[in-house]
């Protein structure tokens, strides 16, 4: 039985990272419609659930689909 007090392993942002892939993937559409507007970086894996600032888990997508993989709404 996990203790109620367990908190996940903290994972440390690494904003150089970020700042790399978005440089690299600037002007590109979203990963998932193509949108080109509003598009900006998403984790793959939630940070919340593990995710790390690795380029691996990272993807360029515009606002909708953010919202979408997020479940804040749906298509």
């Amino acid at each position: 039985m996990v203790s109620p007090d367990w908190k996940p392993e903290k994972r440390l942002r690494n904003p150089d990272v970020l700042r790399k892939f978005r440089l690299e993937h600037l002007g590109e559409p979203c990963f998932r419609c193509e949108q080109r507007m509003g598009v900006h970086v998403h984790h793959t894996t939630f940070r919340s659930q593990g995710g790390s600032d690795t380029e691996d888990n990272l993807e360029m997508l515009c606002i909708i689909c953010h919202d979408a993989a997020h479940g804040v709404r749906s298509f």
